[in-house]
């Protein structure tokens, strides 16, 4: 090989490991994209199982159960203390 000829060939290496570089620094900038990108989906992922559960909550608050139950109670109450009332009176008025 001559002297112009070994030239040529760092030449063409120096490019080439030039361009490894960019390449290898291209793709550090990707990966910490995706590093990003992978944090986000699972704080996303967080927020939405709270949510989910928040959502579950509020469906337990709002279901009907306790509240029929207390109007049944209610009503209850006041159907046996009307009874009661009811045979007072009529044991007054036998009396």
């Amino acid at each position: 090989m001559t002297t112009e000829q070994l030239i040529k060939a760092m030449e063409e290496l120096k490019l080439q490991v030039s361009e490894l570089k960019q390449v290898k620094e291209k793709l550090v900038k990707i990966e910490q994209s995706y590093d990003k990108s992978k944090m986000n989906v699972a704080e996303k992922t967080r927020e939405v199982k709270a949510l989910e559960n928040k959502v579950k909550a509020l469906g337990n608050d709002l279901s009907l159960h306790k509240p029929l139950a207390e109007i049944r109670g209610i009503l209850w109450t006041n159907t046996t203390q009307s009874l009661s009332d009811v045979w007072t009176s009529i044991r007054t008025i036998y009396e």
